[in-house]
């Protein structure tokens, strides 16, 4: 609760303690497992609109990106921690990397809320949702003719929901990462929030991009 609520004292009390990557590793395996989950459920619903000699390719090809995106999660960790460590450096910053990363990790806490909203609701619809049949000369004809599949599943206005949820997320994202690079760091909160700054933004972007890939 403190991480919510005064995430400065909550930093400046876990900085005088060892580093210990367990808790933000719980939460990125968490957001991990929720992402994998969604991907999971829309792609078998979206397999069943396939012939069943193409289905099967589909499932294995789809499988292999939820994987990927479930190790995803934990290369975003990394490479947002490189990216604030190396930023910091600029700004003087103080400390071994371990202790960023262990900070960093923690800011995902945001993403994880969200996702425990937006993917339930997102589930809901793909549960209930009739799924068209199309045929291998259909697939050939309209390549996109999955994300007609896909729109008719999810409904723009919860498209919508989830991207204002994601810019909520984002922008609690960067508070966290603000007094986390502060004191991982040993910086003013100024310069911990230029550097917080850009690979949020990058992340943002980047989930709002995904987000607006529907519409």
């Amino acid at each position: 609760m403190k991480l919510i609520t005064n995430p400065d004292e909550f930093f400046e009390e876990l900085k005088q303690r060892e580093v210990r990557i367990r808790k933000p590793l719980v939460i990125v395996v968490a957001l991990a497992a929720l992402i994998s989950a969604y991907q999971y459920f829309l792609v078998t619903k979206i397999s069943q609109a396939f012939p069943a000699e193409l289905a099967k390719f589909f499932v294995v090809g789809a499988y292999i990106g939820i994987i990927g995106s479930f190790i995803g999660m934990f290369a975003v960790w990394l490479i947002l921690a490189v990216i604030m460590h190396g930023l910091s450096a600029f700004f003087n910053g103080k400390g071994n990397f371990r202790r960023t990363f262990e900070f960093v990790g923690y800011g995902f806490l945001p993403s994880l809320v969200g996702s425990a909203i937006t993917v339930p609701m997102s589930l809901y619809y793909i549960a209930n949702a009739e799924i068209p049949k199309i045929s291998l000369t259909q697939l050939q004809q309209n390549p996109d003719v999955v994300k007609s599949i896909m729109l008719s599943i999810i409904p723009k206005d919860l498209v919508y929901s989830n991207l204002i949820i994601n810019v909520a997320v984002t922008i609690w994202s960067l508070t966290i990462w603000t007094f986390a690079i502060k004191h991982a760091r040993e910086i003013e909160l100024k310069k911990a929030f230029i550097t917080a700054l850009i690979p949020t933004v990058l992340f943002g972007i980047y989930q709002i991009w995904s987000i607006l890939k529907l519409l």
